[in-house]
């Protein structure tokens, strides 16, 4: 785990970060997402992922911002989108 710094009430880092006693893991932003943080990193320079500020070198999120980031996630997969291409009907081939 990098460092044991902890960041500011009601926010997380990219990275799981160990709690004040040293005993629980709190996990970070890739962990709640289920990827790692490298490529929570590439998710984050592609504009993609909960919206994070800086915190001295390190980067974080809010807990709200996490939250919402699922809310919308939830909420997409559930509408119907226009974009999607209608299934194409299978076709056999001709018999020889």
């Amino acid at each position: 785990m990098p460092g044991h710094q902890k960041p500011p009430t009601g926010f997380v880092f990219i990275e799981d970060y160990v709690d004040e006693d040293g005993n629980v893991i709190v996990p970070g932003i890739a962990t709640r997402l289920g990827i790692s943080p490298s490529t929570y990193r590439k998710w984050r320079m592609a504009g993609k992922g909960p919206i994070t500020v800086p915190h001295g070198k390190r980067v974080m999120a809010s807990e709200k911002a996490i939250n919402a980031y699922f809310e919308r996630l939830e909420r997409e997969a559930g509408e119907s989108s226009h974009e999607m291409r209608p299934p194409e009907a299978k076709t056999l081939a001709p018999a020889a």
